[in-house]
């Protein structure tokens, strides 16, 4: 449906609405969805999903009800029927202790800048070509092909009682994982891509990445590496991994005033991580599916969370900021726009770096697998190594290491253990298969080194 369809729609909604005396958010969720999943070299599901999600807030005294629905994108009787849902709701809802904002959205705004009708309409048959490509001669009697290959497009759109103003946005994306496993040594590889457009899909990326891992792991020996500190590089999904963690236990203000976090008010302005860490938020970065206005309609600009090092404050969203009195800051969005920067580290494939001289013993951890959070309020998070670790010697040899565990917390790994972060930035993320399709992508260090991070528990076999 076109974007003036759905705006057309929504005012038509919210009229109803005014109709009924109430006061009502109106949020349309659209998302089409496509999925080619490989196994054992072959195509094991091929699906489509095409879904209008309605949800409806009613606000009232220190209260609020929502009720959501999946919809025709044409069936205004039922849209109705859910606003009445959520208005009978409400007389049922437990008093909060604080009264919620309804959003005043103050103009129009349509973002569709992240949006490529190629990818809407992507045939399996150049999905398929496409992952042929990127593996072409890769795949033996024994080296076998899984992975994913998601594409789609998500709409949000968002109303409200207050004004009939719109604020509209409309995301494609492709996320791809490619593995290669041995099915003799049990040994994994893998590739990954994230783009929102068609034109930047590029195949022989892929492709040189998984031949050379591929030949690592089927000329170099395998082993158990012994528990202790060691030196170690994340590739840019590792390292993404850890900031997602970051931003729950780190920097949120509603965890921070639960209890949840690391940091607390007073760490405002204090150097709590390394000189080598900023994290920005920015809505300009396109390779992120930003946001540029908020579902509040309010302008969203560049603000560094982390300055080199230093907390320059916690981000609010418009639900915590009523709760605990604070100021939303214009973050009410479906993702973060988060950028790490990068250093000075020129390297930025791993086959390169792999072949440069190193003054001492490196464990190279491309992808962290059953990550989680141990204590949130010591940033404690827990992950194992996955998908083609290496172990770079120093005298210029490798070895397969098998998976290992660590246990590391977040102000000390990105901060005195943070050595040196790649120039190159590159996008990391996918979208949600489980809750609604999420356009998402942090931009990080194509590779970043870290001093004295903690291997216990080494695994003795793949």
């Amino acid at each position: 449906m076109a974007s003036d369809q759905i705006i057309s729609t929504l005012r038509t909604l919210r009229a109803y609405a005014l109709a009924q005396g109430a006061d009502i958010h109106i949020e349309w969720k659209a998302e089409d969805s496509h999925l080619v999943r490989y196994a054992n070299s072959a195509v094991s599901l091929n699906t489509n999903e095409r879904l209008t999600i309605l949800k409806i807030t009613a606000y009232g005294d220190h209260k609020c009800a929502s009720a959501n629905l999946i919809v025709g994108e044409n069936d205004l009787q039922t849209m109705k029927a859910t606003i009445d849902k959520a208005i009978g709701m409400l007389a049922f809802a437990s008093p909060l202790s604080y009264q919620p904002t309804i959003p005043s959205i103050g103009k129009t705004t349509v973002f569709e800048e992240t949006y490529d009708p190629e990818v809407e309409f992507l045939p399996n048959e150049e999905i398929v070509a496409f992952v042929n490509e990127a593996v072409e001669g890769l795949e033996t009697d024994d080296i076998l092909l899984s992975g994913n290959f998601s594409s789609g497009v998500a709409v949000n759109a968002s109303i409200s009682t207050e004004t009939p103003e719109v604020v509209f946005t409309r995301k494609s994306d492709i996320g791809i994982t490619l593995v290669l496993a041995s099915e003799k040594r049990k040994w994994e590889v893998n590739a990954e891509q994230f783009v929102s457009h068609k034109r930047d899909l590029d195949a022989r990326a892929l492709h040189d990445r998984l031949a050379w891992f591929v030949d690592q792991y089927t000329a170099k020996p395998e082993g158990r590496l012994p528990e202790g500190p060691y030196r170690v590089v994340l590739g840019p999904a590792a390292t993404a991994e850890y900031l997602s963690f970051l931003g729950r236990v780190g920097y949120s203000a509603g965890a921070m005033k639960r209890g949840f976090s690391m940091f607390k008010e007073d760490d405002i302005g204090k150097k709590v991580l390394s000189d080598h860490f900023t994290l920005v938020e920015d809505p300009s970065m396109l390779a992120t599916f930003p946001s540029p206005v908020d579902a509040y309609g309010r302008e969203r600009g560049r603000r560094a969370i982390f300055d080199k090092g230093v907390l320059t404050g916690f981000i609010w969203n418009q639900q915590s900021a009523d709760e605990f009195g604070g100021t939303a800051t214009g973050h009410d969005v479906p993702n973060l726009s988060l950028v790490l920067q990068g250093g000075d580290a020129d390297a930025a494939r791993i086959q390169d770096f792999a072949s440069l001289p190193r003054d001492g013993d490196i464990l190279y951890v491309p992808y962290l697998h059953y990550a989680n959070i141990v204590n949130p309020t010591e940033g404690l998070v827990t992950g194992v190594s996955r998908f083609g670790a290496l172990y770079l010697k120093k005298d210029g040899s490798i070895m397969l290491p098998y998976n290992v565990r660590f246990t590391e917390r977040l102000d000390k790994l990105f901060g005195e253990k943070l050595v040196w972060l790649s120039r190159e930035l590159v996008p990391y993320g996918t979208s949600s298969t489980y809750f609604g399709r999420t356009p998402y992508a942090a931009l990080v260090p194509a590779l970043a080194c870290f001093d004295g991070v903690n291997v216990e528990i080494s695994n003795e076999s793949f």
